[in-house]
């Protein structure tokens, strides 16, 4: 829940991380989008390199999927919300990195909004639409995960063509 989420990141202590499978936060975070947008055709498709990519993360990473597929959904006008989901390894900083790339067909995010969209807000919660805590959460959860989260267009400069939410959390020790 979203008080469950604030308050274990309002606390200032160390969260226990611990090794995550992804695909099956990403697969239960699918299905929850999918009950929550049931008048909504939603195409999902996951090009992943392996069955088990294990992450350094903790329960709250099923939420950060939630999060940003529901804005998937829910800032799309077309009658399919088309996601393409693309998870690699990289190595940056000489660490091992899983890459996850959320590309959605939605209406994209103007420049202008990308500098603010994970900055804090209020708490909105809209009945039926979404967890009611927005991006700038999701983004202290990753960052508790010694990881990154950004938001890019999914076609080069033309954000009207939809997002490209990529998220960077470390490879499993």
């Amino acid at each position: 829940s979203t008080v469950r989420v604030l308050s274990q990141i309002n606390e200032d202590v160390d969260v226990l991380l611990k090794n995550v499978e992804v695909l099956k936060y990403l697969n239960e975070a699918i299905k929850f989008t999918r009950d929550s947008f049931q008048s909504k055709e939603i195409n999902v498709i996951i090009n992943a390199q392996s069955e088990s990519i294990v992450v350094q993360a903790n329960a709250l990473l099923l939420d950060v999927f939630e999060n940003i597929l529901n804005n998937a959904v829910k800032h799309n006008d077309n009658l399919k919300a088309e996601l393409t989901i693309n998870i690699s390894k990289i190595l940056e900083f000489d660490k091992d990195f899983i890459k996850m790339e959320f590309n959605d067909n939605g209406m994209g995010i103007s420049d202008e909004k990308k500098k603010i969209i994970f900055q804090r807000s209020p708490i909105r919660i809209k009945s039926g639409k979404g967890l009611g805590f927005g991006l700038s959460v999701v983004k202290k959860l990753v960052e508790m995960y010694n990881g990154k989260l950004w938001v890019e267009n999914r076609i080069k400069n033309d954000y009207t063509k939809g997002s490209n939410f990529i998220l960077l959390i470390p490879e499993e020790i």
